[in-house]
């Protein structure tokens, strides 16, 4: 068979494009730890440099790119120097190696779109580095002794030179484990030195789809183990009905009758044993798939997965450019570098962190100048730091510069008409709101308005979730929640409108069964207590805006706690099925900007089971003005008294008006004793307090409502202006069943709270 000329040059091209790869990760790491010389070994690196851009040359002049050999050449002649005592790598040869980096890098991508190198930066760069290759023999001398630098062999002797091996790196983690994985060629390359193949990306990619259709197989014939003991379970009732007919009717029948009934019973024997071997052939065959399947699904993973440090690497020389672009003095640490991810995920997650670090040069760290006057090293520390979190991992980026101008992004949010949290948290997740920026001057890397909001919508595409913190003058932390891998989800199953939904198990904090009345109310909306600060309450179904089951307040529901960040939400669900593994689809094009859900799966029922968005989903239902409506038990408002206690008579009046005019009978009071005198001697149905007030506030009033035994079970509603979370839990503790805050105030709330109460 001749041979295709047109495909055997695509795959050079493609396992070229793969190699040089690899090599400009390396030129980076070499240029990288050349400026920290107190870690390093110079000699040994500049061997190592040259070794690499040596084996690069002659892969380039294999698939006839002369361009990238010459600028290769030029540049092993200035490393084969540094190796051979000729030449000192100085800031200026660090500076030629980033930029033939960066040149390469452009290269790489010129290649995969098939684009010309005509006036391209490795074009320039070869005439720059020609030029500085002539000066320097026209002008250096040769220190005595040195011996003189080798010629270039030529393209025989290129095949011949070893891989480089791995460079010197400050990082503590172990070396570097190397991934044929990531490559991202359209065909496959042997590399029989190591024992591995080069391997498209997306063939993994097909591979891990057919392991998860398996995985649905896998279950499906579970299931039908289940339907075959069903099925044994009704031939042996069947059995037992025949022999009993037999004996009823053995000596009442025609012997023809009595064969008839004998061929039945041995028929059903028959059946009988092969329902036997077959349920146990099931059994067996199944118990060999789920061994063999789960073992391919297991290496198809650990193929797919790869170390943290293929995307930590770039951001060290992003942190270090954007450094010099303002004129400050970075550190960049990387811990938990061998932490492996799916290759879907980390592809993903480059950019967001590019940002992430971008941003705390330009807005975290100050000037080497400022730094020092407030007693801080002058080089900034940025660290990235990734660790495993059960079924997902945890990426923090934290600096040690001025924090977040809290009072810039209120103002900022005030400005563009965004709701202004009370707390410092809440304020300081303001930036990721869409346009917010509190850069005084657009520069390269910020001020456009357009940042951390792309971000959070980064990281939402991947199923994760981020949150931020910061401290004034010690530096700001933002914390990346996100799965292992995005081909498969561990997920909880939950039942809603005779629809099921799959809610991701990495957000999932607390499964729980409550009744209804054990909620506890702030500020017209039910929360659940007994988990720290106190969690909203909401359907899911009304999250989902679909119909919802009617339910009363003695009735048991199923509460799914989940959070994103430090937000959290309990959603009431009809069933919470089962948490398994799912293999996630695209919900396509038309519906990918449908709210609440990122994607969809097949259950072994058949059934596909729409997958939810975590953080839109939480943020909808914080934001719901209540969280639970209960059938009414009846219409019985006319004959119920209801006791109003504050000191202000402008707001006993508003409270006792808007009451009556729903129909309460309303007696008032202007304190606590006063109510306390009032409620022993004409009784209420519920209570309304204010809680500062004279001789006795509203705590107490409370207090000695639950210690009465005539009066213990009667509701109790502090309506305040003390709005912090320390007076909430205090009257949620002393038994208040709501705690609503003046500063919001709205009569439909306060109204739905009594007759949710009552």
């Amino acid at each position: 068979m001749p041979i295709d000329r047109e495909a055997l040059a695509q795959r050079l091209m493609a396992t070229f494009i793969a190699e040089l790869d690899e090599h400009v990760r390396a030129l980076d790491r070499g240029a990288l730890a050349l400026e920290k010389p107190a870690e390093v070994e110079r000699d040994e690196l500049a061997k190592s440099l040259f070794r690499t851009v040596h084996s690069l040359k002659g892969a380039a002049r294999s698939v006839g790119l002369d361009v990238v050999a010459g600028a290769c050449h030029a540049l092993e002649e200035l490393l084969a120097g540094a190796r051979d005592g000729h030449v000192e790598l100085g800031g200026d040869e660090v500076q030629l190696l980033f930029a033939t980096a960066d040149a390469l890098r452009d290269t790489a991508d010129r290649l995969r779109e098939r684009r010309e190198l005509d006036g391209s930066p490795i074009a320039d760069l070869l005439a720059r580095l020609d030029e500085r290759s002539r000066s320097r023999a026209r002008s250096e001398p040769v220190r005595p002794g040195a011996a003189p630098a080798p010629r270039d062999p030529g393209p025989g002797g290129d095949v011949a030179v070893p891989p480089p091996p791995p460079l010197p790196t400050p990082a503590p983690d172990p070396p570097r484990r190397r991934s044929t994985e990531s490559i991202p060629s359209r065909g496959a390359a042997p590399a029989a030195r190591d024992g591995t193949v080069r391997i498209a990306a997306e063939k993994l990619d097909r591979l891990m789809t057919y392991s998860g259709e398996m995985l649905i197989a896998r279950r499906r014939i579970g299931a039908r183990r289940g339907d075959a003991s069903e099925l044994r379970a009704a031939v042996a009732t069947l059995r037992d009905d025949a022999q009993r007919l037999d004996r009823l009717v053995r000596k009442q029948v025609p012997r023809a009758v009595a064969a008839a009934i004998e061929r039945l019973r041995e028929g059903v024997r028959t059946v009988d044993r092969g329902i036997d071997r077959l349920s146990f052939n099931l059994r067996a065959d199944h118990h060999l798939l789920e061994q063999t399947a789960s073992n391919l699904d297991d290496e198809i993973r650990r193929s797919r997965m790869l170390p943290f440090a293929e995307v930590a690497e770039g951001l060290e020389r992003a942190a270090r450019d954007a450094a010099r672009a303002v004129n400050k003095e970075v550190e960049f640490v990387a811990t938990g570098a061998m932490v492996e991810l799916d290759r879907s995920v980390l592809s993903q997650l480059g950019d967001p962190l590019l940002h992430l670090v971008r941003n705390a040069v330009d807005h975290g760290i100050e000037s080497p100048a400022v730094r020092e006057q407030a007693g801080k090293p002058r080089a900034g520390r940025i660290t990235v730091r990734v660790e495993t979190r059960g079924a997902g991992v945890e990426v923090t980026v934290e600096d040690d510069g001025r924090g977040i101008d809290l009072e810039a992004v209120r103002e900022q949010a005030r400005r563009r008409g965004i709701a202004v949290p009370r707390d410092e948290d809440g304020i300081a997740r303001l930036v990721f709101a869409p346009g917010l920026s509190t850069a005084g001057v657009v520069t390269e890397l910020s001020g456009r308005g357009v940042g951390l909001d792309v971000v959070r919508h980064q990281v939402e595409r991947l199923h994760g979730s981020i949150d931020v913190s910061s401290t004034p003058r010690r530096g700001a932390r933002f914390v990346l929640l996100l799965p292992l891998t995005l081909t498969t989800l561990r997920a909880l199953l939950a039942r809603v409108a005779g629809r099921t939904y799959a809610l991701p198990s990495v957000n999932l904090v607390r499964l729980a069964r409550i009744r209804l009345d054990a909620l506890g109310w702030i500020e017209g909306r039910p929360v659940l207590l007994g988990m720290g600060p106190p969690i909203p309450v909401a359907e899911l179904a009304d999250v989902l805006g679909i119909r919802r089951t009617e339910r009363t307040a003695a009735d048991k529901v199923s509460l799914a706690v989940v959070e994103v960040g430090d937000r959290r939400l309990a959603l009431i669900a009809d069933e919470l099925i089962a948490e398994q593994e799912v293999v996630t689809k695209g919900m396509g094009p038309r519906l990918q900007r449908v709210r609440h859900f990122t994607g969809a799966t097949v259950l072994p029922t058949g059934e596909i089971a729409l997958i939810v968005s975590m953080p839109e989903l939480i943020a909808t239902g914080i934001g719901m003005r209540t969280g639970l409506a209960l059938a009414a038990a009846g219409s019985k408002t006319a004959a119920r008294r209801l006791l109003v206690a504050d000191d202000s008579v402008t707001t006993r009046t508003l409270e006792k008006t808007v009451l009556e005019a729903a129909g309460y009978e309303v007696i008032t009071a202007s304190d606590g004793a006063e109510a306390w005198h009032l409620l022993q001697e004409r009784g209420a149905d519920l209570v309304i307090s204010d809680v500062e007030m004279p001789r006795m506030d509203g705590f107490a009033l409370t207090e000695a409502v639950r210690g009465s035994r005539r009066f213990r079970n009667v509701p109790v509603i502090l309506l305040t202006a003390l709005d912090n979370e320390r007076d909430r839990a205090r009257g949620l503790e002393v038994g208040a069943d709501a705690y609503l805050v003046k500063s919001a105030f709205d009569q439909g709330v306060l109204l739905g709270t009594v007759e949710q109460l009552l």
